[in-house]
């Protein structure tokens, strides 16, 4: 198991439990985030990921279940428990709108959002 030996992230990761649609390895489906920020976030999942693996995540940003859609790469990888991954290539609107939703989560001490099946 790969461990950590420098903190990398850019900037502070919140605390937010979400249900994400994952797709891009087979058996991931639906999994939970543990924390997320503007450039990325970790997800529990039983699923052995491999580091380097491209991902795209649909993050559900409200509760009327519209979905941001966004590319991600695997950056840190805990057999059986879970993974962290940087988001690839997101527009400025992207990123406002998931800032945006972030900081509203904070506000409201929202807890759990279910995705859509």
């Amino acid at each position: 198991m790969e461990v950590p030996t420098t903190e990398r992230r850019r900037s502070l990761r919140h605390q937010l439990i979400l249900d994400l649609f994952c797709d891009g390895i087979e058996g991931v489906g639906v999994a939970q985030t543990r924390d997320i920020n503007i450039h990325g976030l970790y997800f529990n999942t039983l699923t052995e990921i491999a580091k380097g693996a491209r991902l795209k995540i649909r993050l559900p940003i409200n509760a009327a279940k519209e979905y941001l859609v966004i590319d991600a790469e695997v950056v840190y990888s805990q057999p059986k428990v879970g993974c962290a991954v940087e988001f690839i290539g997101l527009s400025e609107t992207t990123k406002a709108t998931l800032a945006e939703f972030i900081e509203e989560a904070k506000e409201s001490r929202l807890q759990h959002w279910e995705v859509a099946a």
